[in-house]
């Protein structure tokens, strides 16, 4: 599994690259704020561990790693603000779509930031898998 961990990783931000412009280009649905620091820690990922897989360069694992887990967090945090009622400690929402509106999908209960955060702790999950590891 360690061998394509890296590979599968770029997948993944692939389809949730492509997934979230089909969602906003084609279906039409303005990204929030939220959504946006998400698109931004998701989207360089498709070049970088494009490359890296391309490379086999398992060293960028680690350079890579706070940009998804600061990914995630936005994502929980919108997850948050559309689950819990009137919670929104901190308003990051200016103009625009508001974060603590749920759009249909069509895909039962999940939302929008609930597959991002999907995508991303999977990707987490890979990346501590494909970490290079130092022998002493």
């Amino acid at each position: 599994m360690k061998k394509y961990s890296l590979y599968f990783a770029w997948l993944i931000a692939c389809i949730a690259a492509f997934g979230s412009l089909y969602f906003s280009e084609v279906l039409k649905l303005d990204p929030c704020h939220l959504c946006w620091y998400q698109r931004i820690c998701i989207f360089p990922l498709v070049i970088i561990l494009g490359l890296a897989t391309y490379n086999g360069f398992n060293a960028i694992v680690p350079y890579v790693f706070p940009l998804v887990v600061i990914g995630f967090f936005f994502a929980l945090y919108q997850i948050a603000i559309q689950e819990i009622p009137g919670w929104q400690p901190i308003d990051l929402c200016g103009s625009g779509p508001d974060c603590s509106e749920k759009t249909e999908l069509g895909l039962g209960f999940l939302t929008l930031p609930m597959l991002s955060a999907l995508a991303l702790l999977a990707m987490l999950i890979l990346l501590g898998i494909a970490w290079p590891r130092r022998v002493k």
